[in-house]
Protein backbone atom coordinates (compact mmCIF):
# COMPACT_ATOMS: atom_id res chain seq x y z
CA UNK A 1 0.00 0.00 0.00
CA UNK A 2 2.81 2.07 0.49
CA UNK A 3 3.99 2.08 -2.93
CA UNK A 4 0.87 2.59 -4.25
CA UNK A 5 0.01 5.82 -2.07
CA UNK A 6 3.69 7.26 -3.38
CA UNK A 7 2.53 6.22 -7.07
CA UNK A 8 -0.54 8.21 -6.48
CA UNK A 9 0.83 11.23 -4.69
CA UNK A 10 2.99 11.37 -7.96
CA UNK A 11 0.69 11.41 -10.59
CA UNK A 12 -1.57 14.43 -8.56
CA UNK A 13 1.53 16.64 -8.84
CA UNK A 14 1.84 15.48 -12.53
CA UNK A 15 -1.23 17.04 -13.01
CA UNK A 16 -0.58 20.34 -10.83
CA UNK A 17 2.81 21.37 -12.63
CA UNK A 18 3.09 23.71 -15.57
CA UNK A 19 6.19 25.22 -17.30
CA UNK A 20 4.13 27.53 -19.70
CA UNK A 21 4.99 31.23 -20.54
CA UNK A 22 4.20 33.47 -23.77
CA UNK A 23 3.81 36.79 -24.47
CA UNK A 24 1.41 39.11 -22.54
CA UNK A 25 0.85 39.46 -19.07
CA UNK A 26 -1.29 39.14 -15.87
CA UNK A 27 -3.14 42.22 -14.50
CA UNK A 28 -3.85 42.10 -10.77
CA UNK A 29 -4.34 44.57 -8.16
CA UNK A 30 -3.16 44.08 -4.36
CA UNK A 31 -5.89 42.79 -2.36
CA UNK A 32 -7.49 40.50 -4.80
CA UNK A 33 -8.20 36.84 -3.58
CA UNK A 34 -8.61 33.76 -5.47
CA UNK A 35 -10.16 30.50 -4.58
CA UNK A 36 -8.87 27.28 -6.09
CA UNK A 37 -10.70 24.39 -6.56
CA UNK A 38 -8.67 20.98 -7.97
CA UNK A 39 -10.45 17.54 -8.58
CA UNK A 40 -8.85 14.94 -10.20
CA UNK A 41 -9.64 11.55 -11.17
CA UNK A 42 -7.50 8.92 -12.41
CA UNK A 43 -6.92 5.15 -13.03
CA UNK A 44 -3.91 3.65 -13.44
CA UNK A 45 -1.98 0.18 -14.15
CA UNK A 46 1.30 -1.34 -13.10
CA UNK A 47 2.50 -4.64 -13.55
CA UNK A 48 4.77 -6.20 -10.90
CA UNK A 49 6.05 -9.87 -10.85
CA UNK A 50 3.18 -11.02 -13.76
CA UNK A 51 0.72 -9.39 -11.87
CA UNK A 52 -1.24 -5.95 -12.76
CA UNK A 53 -2.11 -3.96 -10.40
CA UNK A 54 -4.92 -1.73 -10.77
CA UNK A 55 -5.20 1.64 -9.10
CA UNK A 56 -8.38 4.37 -8.76
CA UNK A 57 -7.92 7.60 -7.11
CA UNK A 58 -10.18 10.55 -6.61
CA UNK A 59 -8.34 13.52 -5.34
CA UNK A 60 -9.58 17.00 -4.75
CA UNK A 61 -7.57 20.17 -3.23
CA UNK A 62 -8.12 23.73 -2.54
CA UNK A 63 -5.54 26.54 -2.35
CA UNK A 64 -6.21 30.31 -1.31
CA UNK A 65 -4.33 32.89 -2.85
CA UNK A 66 -3.54 36.48 -2.61
CA UNK A 67 -2.14 39.21 -3.97
CA UNK A 68 -0.25 40.94 -2.05
CA UNK A 69 1.86 43.79 -3.34
CA UNK A 70 3.49 44.77 -6.80
CA UNK A 71 6.82 45.64 -7.05
CA UNK A 72 8.76 46.45 -10.43
CA UNK A 73 7.69 43.95 -13.08
CA UNK A 74 6.57 41.17 -10.51
CA UNK A 75 3.33 40.33 -8.28
CA UNK A 76 4.07 39.08 -4.39
CA UNK A 77 1.31 36.81 -4.00
CA UNK A 78 0.63 34.46 -0.69
CA UNK A 79 -0.14 31.25 -1.78
CA UNK A 80 -2.18 28.92 0.88
CA UNK A 81 -3.07 24.84 0.33
CA UNK A 82 -6.20 24.78 2.81
CA UNK A 83 -7.45 21.21 2.37
CA UNK A 84 -7.32 18.31 0.37
CA UNK A 85 -9.06 14.96 0.13
CA UNK A 86 -8.27 11.78 -1.40
CA UNK A 87 -9.78 7.98 -2.06
CA UNK A 88 -8.15 5.58 -3.29
CA UNK A 89 -8.99 1.69 -4.24
CA UNK A 90 -5.98 -0.11 -4.96
CA UNK A 91 -5.88 -4.32 -5.37
CA UNK A 92 -9.18 -4.22 -3.60
CA UNK A 93 -8.06 -2.10 -0.96
CA UNK A 94 -9.83 1.25 0.23
CA UNK A 95 -7.35 4.28 1.33
CA UNK A 96 -8.79 7.58 2.40
CA UNK A 97 -7.68 10.48 3.68
CA UNK A 98 -9.07 13.92 4.41
CA UNK A 99 -6.54 17.03 5.48
CA UNK A 100 -9.66 18.37 7.76
CA UNK A 101 -9.54 15.55 10.15
CA UNK A 102 -6.48 15.31 12.53
CA UNK A 103 -6.27 11.65 12.51
CA UNK A 104 -5.38 11.62 8.99
CA UNK A 105 -2.94 14.35 8.77
CA UNK A 106 -1.33 12.65 11.97
CA UNK A 107 -1.04 9.39 9.56
CA UNK A 108 1.15 8.29 7.20
CA UNK A 109 0.32 10.43 4.32
CA UNK A 110 -0.65 13.34 6.63
CA UNK A 111 3.12 13.28 7.72
CA UNK A 112 4.32 14.04 4.40
CA UNK A 113 1.66 17.09 4.07
CA UNK A 114 2.47 18.95 6.84
CA UNK A 115 4.88 21.22 5.79
CA UNK A 116 2.80 22.02 2.89
CA UNK A 117 -0.92 21.94 3.55
CA UNK A 118 -2.16 25.15 5.80
CA UNK A 119 1.22 26.67 5.57
CA UNK A 120 0.73 29.62 3.36
CA UNK A 121 4.03 30.37 0.73
CA UNK A 122 5.21 33.44 -0.41
CA UNK A 123 5.29 33.27 -4.06
CA UNK A 124 6.20 35.95 -6.31
CA UNK A 125 5.72 35.99 -10.27
CA UNK A 126 6.26 38.24 -12.75
CA UNK A 127 3.53 39.84 -15.02
CA UNK A 128 4.63 37.23 -17.74
CA UNK A 129 3.12 34.33 -15.45
CA UNK A 130 6.74 32.96 -14.28
CA UNK A 131 7.64 31.95 -11.11
CA UNK A 132 10.91 34.18 -9.36
CA UNK A 133 12.85 31.89 -7.32
CA UNK A 134 15.53 33.51 -4.59
CA UNK A 135 18.83 32.06 -5.09
CA UNK A 136 20.01 29.77 -2.23
CA UNK A 137 23.43 28.75 -1.17
CA UNK A 138 24.38 25.33 -1.81
CA UNK A 139 24.07 23.83 1.68
CA UNK A 140 20.28 25.36 1.73
CA UNK A 141 19.02 23.54 -1.50
CA UNK A 142 20.65 20.44 -0.44
CA UNK A 143 18.66 20.54 2.52
CA UNK A 144 15.57 21.70 1.25
CA UNK A 145 16.06 18.90 -1.53
CA UNK A 146 15.30 16.25 0.95
CA UNK A 147 13.28 18.08 3.38
CA UNK A 148 10.53 15.91 3.24
CA UNK A 149 9.30 12.44 0.52
CA UNK A 150 6.38 14.34 -0.82
CA UNK A 151 8.87 17.57 -2.11
CA UNK A 152 11.08 14.52 -3.63
CA UNK A 153 8.17 12.91 -5.16
CA UNK A 154 7.46 16.54 -6.91
CA UNK A 155 10.74 16.91 -7.93
CA UNK A 156 11.12 13.44 -9.40
CA UNK A 157 7.73 13.24 -11.41
CA UNK A 158 6.57 17.13 -11.30
CA UNK A 159 9.21 19.40 -11.01
CA UNK A 160 9.92 21.37 -7.85
CA UNK A 161 6.92 22.63 -5.97
CA UNK A 162 8.79 25.85 -4.90
CA UNK A 163 9.04 26.54 -8.85
CA UNK A 164 5.53 26.17 -9.70
CA UNK A 165 4.20 28.32 -6.92
CA UNK A 166 3.34 25.46 -4.57
CA UNK A 167 0.18 25.50 -7.64
CA UNK A 168 -0.42 28.89 -7.48
CA UNK A 169 0.56 28.52 -11.37
CA UNK A 170 -3.31 26.79 -11.92
CA UNK A 171 -4.60 30.19 -11.51
CA UNK A 172 -3.69 32.02 -14.40
CA UNK A 173 -2.51 32.03 -18.08
CA UNK A 174 -1.12 34.49 -20.28
CA UNK A 175 -3.04 35.00 -23.64
CA UNK A 176 -1.01 37.02 -26.23
CA UNK A 177 -1.95 40.19 -27.18
CA UNK A 178 -4.32 40.91 -30.05
CA UNK A 179 -5.52 37.17 -30.46
CA UNK A 180 -8.48 36.17 -32.09
CA UNK A 181 -10.43 33.01 -33.04
CA UNK A 182 -8.23 30.84 -34.54
CA UNK A 183 -4.88 32.31 -33.40
CA UNK A 184 -2.56 29.11 -32.52
CA UNK A 185 0.85 29.50 -30.58
CA UNK A 186 3.42 26.75 -28.63
CA UNK A 187 5.04 26.55 -25.95
CA UNK A 188 8.19 24.44 -24.82
CA UNK A 189 10.80 23.95 -21.98
CA UNK A 190 13.11 21.33 -21.13
CA UNK A 191 14.14 21.32 -16.76
CA UNK A 192 15.30 18.58 -14.33
CA UNK A 193 14.36 15.86 -16.85
CA UNK A 194 11.04 16.76 -18.06
CA UNK A 195 10.28 17.81 -21.52
CA UNK A 196 6.60 19.62 -22.31
CA UNK A 197 5.44 20.83 -24.99
CA UNK A 198 1.84 22.64 -25.44
CA UNK A 199 0.18 24.18 -28.14
CA UNK A 200 -2.46 26.58 -27.65
CA UNK A 201 -5.69 27.29 -30.08
CA UNK A 202 -8.15 30.38 -28.94
CA UNK A 203 -11.36 28.53 -29.93
CA UNK A 204 -14.03 31.29 -28.84
CA UNK A 205 -14.16 34.59 -27.91
CA UNK A 206 -17.36 36.17 -25.28
CA UNK A 207 -16.44 39.13 -24.26
CA UNK A 208 -13.53 38.86 -21.91
CA UNK A 209 -13.68 34.98 -21.86
CA UNK A 210 -11.50 33.89 -24.18
CA UNK A 211 -12.01 29.51 -24.94
CA UNK A 212 -8.42 28.03 -25.57
CA UNK A 213 -8.16 24.60 -26.94
CA UNK A 214 -5.11 22.62 -25.29
CA UNK A 215 -2.99 19.52 -26.82
CA UNK A 216 0.47 18.98 -25.90
CA UNK A 217 3.07 16.06 -24.67
CA UNK A 218 5.36 15.94 -21.26
CA UNK A 219 8.13 13.15 -21.40
CA UNK A 220 10.30 12.39 -18.63
CA UNK A 221 13.11 10.62 -17.42
CA UNK A 222 14.52 11.21 -14.29
CA UNK A 223 16.71 9.63 -11.86
CA UNK A 224 16.25 10.16 -7.82
CA UNK A 225 16.89 8.85 -4.43
CA UNK A 226 14.11 8.14 -1.84
CA UNK A 227 14.47 6.21 1.78
CA UNK A 228 18.28 4.40 0.21
CA UNK A 229 16.87 3.67 -2.76
CA UNK A 230 17.70 4.92 -6.23
CA UNK A 231 14.51 5.53 -8.54
CA UNK A 232 14.39 5.79 -11.75
CA UNK A 233 11.19 7.22 -14.20
CA UNK A 234 11.04 6.71 -17.53
CA UNK A 235 7.28 8.14 -19.33
CA UNK A 236 5.74 9.62 -21.83
CA UNK A 237 2.15 11.45 -22.18
CA UNK A 238 -0.07 13.27 -24.24
CA UNK A 239 -2.95 15.29 -23.34
CA UNK A 240 -6.19 17.40 -24.88
CA UNK A 241 -8.40 19.60 -23.24
CA UNK A 242 -10.08 22.96 -22.92
CA UNK A 243 -9.53 26.37 -20.38
CA UNK A 244 -11.64 29.56 -20.06
CA UNK A 245 -9.20 32.76 -19.73
CA UNK A 246 -10.09 36.60 -18.61
CA UNK A 247 -7.95 38.16 -21.11
CA UNK A 248 -7.62 41.17 -19.47
CA UNK A 249 -6.58 39.92 -16.01
CA UNK A 250 -4.93 35.79 -17.15
CA UNK A 251 -7.35 34.37 -14.37
CA UNK A 252 -8.41 31.22 -15.58
CA UNK A 253 -11.79 30.38 -14.76
CA UNK A 254 -12.08 26.83 -15.29
CA UNK A 255 -9.68 24.49 -17.07
CA UNK A 256 -10.28 20.55 -17.98
CA UNK A 257 -7.15 18.19 -19.01
CA UNK A 258 -7.35 14.83 -19.79
CA UNK A 259 -4.34 12.83 -20.17
CA UNK A 260 -2.87 9.18 -20.94
CA UNK A 261 1.02 8.04 -19.81
CA UNK A 262 3.06 5.44 -19.95
CA UNK A 263 6.18 4.47 -19.02
CA UNK A 264 8.36 2.51 -16.56
CA UNK A 265 9.37 2.43 -13.08
CA UNK A 266 12.87 0.91 -11.96
CA UNK A 267 13.42 0.48 -8.11
CA UNK A 268 16.02 -2.00 -6.92
CA UNK A 269 16.43 -3.21 -10.79
CA UNK A 270 13.17 -4.09 -10.87
CA UNK A 271 11.64 -2.37 -13.97
CA UNK A 272 8.04 -2.10 -13.38
CA UNK A 273 5.44 -1.18 -16.20
CA UNK A 274 2.76 1.65 -16.04
CA UNK A 275 0.14 3.37 -17.71
CA UNK A 276 -2.73 6.22 -16.39
CA UNK A 277 -5.31 7.88 -17.20
CA UNK A 278 -5.78 11.52 -15.75
CA UNK A 279 -8.50 13.74 -15.92
CA UNK A 280 -8.17 17.26 -13.84
CA UNK A 281 -10.71 19.87 -13.48
CA UNK A 282 -9.61 23.55 -12.11
CA UNK A 283 -11.69 26.02 -11.33
CA UNK A 284 -10.88 29.47 -9.88
CA UNK A 285 -13.42 32.20 -7.84
CA UNK A 286 -12.60 35.30 -6.74
CA UNK A 287 -13.42 35.73 -3.10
Amino acid sequence: MKKTTLLILAIIIINVSSFSQSTGTLNLSPGQKYLVENKITTSSSSEMMGQTMETKADVSSNYKIEVKELKDNNINFVNTITGMKMSVNAMGQDMNFDSDKKEDMDGEIGKNFKDIINQPKDVVMDKSGNVIIPEKTDTMSKTNSSSSPTEMMMQQLGGDPEAQGYGAKMAFEIIPKGSKVGKSWADSSSKNGITKVTNYTVKEIKGDEYTISLTGTIDSEIKTEMQGMQIETKTKGKFTGEEIVYVKTGVIKQNTINSDASGTVIVMGQEIPTSSKITSVTTVKSL
